[in-house]
């Protein structure tokens, strides 16, 4: 449901031409219209990290310990990538195990999620997942 959101508000609102500052405004246009479509009270938009500092998620699942970061374009995903992921590893952090978030869904278009599959480790995505008890699920919208 909160893929499916994403999807169709992407498609009403991305721009195929356009200056930097006409694609970030479209970005955070969607990114806001997602947030709006998709949170209740299991499912939180903006959700900080921590207290000492200012850096958010853009949508937690409380219900099924997911979040989901969006990269609308496809370009540098892998720069996006590491820094929500840190942003997931911190956030943890400062829950009881039971609060933690256990999947990162990373969502950009196809060739940034292409791209990113090719650069990720299946050592360090084992690691994840057996130290952190962290799923990585990467979504091309």
């Amino acid at each position: 449901m909160i893929v499916r959101a994403l999807r169709k508000i992407h498609s009403q609102y991305r721009l195929r031409k356009g200056d930097v500052s006409a694609h970030t405004k479209s970005a955070q246009v969607i990114t806001k219209a997602w947030q709006e479509e998709v949170c209740n009270r299991k499912v939180l938009g903006e959700v900080k990290v921590s207290c000492s500092n200012n850096e958010r998620i853009d949508v937690v699942d409380l219900e099924s310990k997911t979040a989901y970061e969006l990269k609308v374009s496809g370009k540098n995903t892998h720069h996006e990538f590491y820094k929500d992921l840190a942003k997931v590893l911190t956030y943890n952090e400062y829950r009881a195990a039971e609060r933690r978030l256990t999947k990162l869904v990373f969502i950009s278009e196809e060739n940034g999620i292409c791209s990113l599959k090719g650069r990720l480790d299946g050592r360090f995505l084992k690691m994840l997942q057996s130290k952190h008890m962290l799923d990585i699920e990467l979504v091309a919208i």
